[in-house]
């Protein structure tokens, strides 16, 4: 949890700045669109960052198994 809230702030920032110099003219709910996207950002860097994880720690059993079988 605490890496999906570090990821979320940093998109929140990233997301504010880019809404306020590309779109801050146009739209008029700049606040709510911006964290709705923010979040929806990090869910998706989270999840793809766990993805990671969980593949790397399959690799590293599977690396195991394969030793176990070969003694």
């Amino acid at each position: 949890m605490n890496g999906f809230i570090s990821t979320f702030f940093v998109c929140l920032i990233t997301c504010g700045i880019f809404t306020f110099l590309f779109a801050g003219l146009i739209l008029s709910n700049i606040w709510y669109i911006t964290i709705v996207v923010a979040f929806l950002l990090a869910v998706a860097i989270t999840i793809y960052m766990n993805q990671e994880t969980r593949i790397e720690e399959l690799e590293k059993k599977m690396e195991e198994l394969s030793n176990n079988k070969q003694d």
